[in-house]
């Protein structure tokens, strides 16, 4: 359980780190140019806090879920976390794009389905596949 439990910790806070550097880059600037609501007063220091907590504790809960389901997953070792991290991005990250189209937020759905893309399905699925040994 510890195993399981420190690959989603590292892959989790990895995530998070691509991810801020996504948000703070300017791409949600390309798309839009009016900024996220709530986030034009926060400092990069808050969303760094923000999105490591949420890296380590999501990271842990997609660790334990991948663990259970690791037999069902196809490929083989760090293929197997690529394709977890696909549908995890799917169920996570592309559905809330999707979510936040009608609520008015579809300046910003091009940048985070692509920030989440490259932050879970890419980053975190390499690292849970590489981290975590059967």
């Amino acid at each position: 359980m510890k195993r399981i439990i420190i690959s989603g910790l590292i892959a989790g806070v990895a995530s998070a780190i691509v991810l801020i550097i996504f948000q703070i880059s300017g791409l949600f600037e390309l798309f839009s140019t009016t900024p996220i609501l709530g986030v034009e007063n926060v400092n990069v220091q808050t969303i760094a806090q923000i999105e490591i907590t949420l890296g380590i504790i999501w990271g842990i809960i997609w660790s334990v879920l991948y663990a259970f389901i690791y037999d069902y997953i196809p490929a083989i070792g760090f293929k197997k976390g690529l394709v977890y991290g696909l549908i995890i991005w799917i169920i996570s990250g592309f559905r809330l794009a999707v979510i936040i189209i009608p609520y008015g937020g579809y300046l910003w759905t091009t940048p985070f389905a692509i920030s989440t893309f490259f932050s879970i399905a890419i980053v975190y699925g390499l690292l849970i596949g590489y981290l975590y040994k059967k």
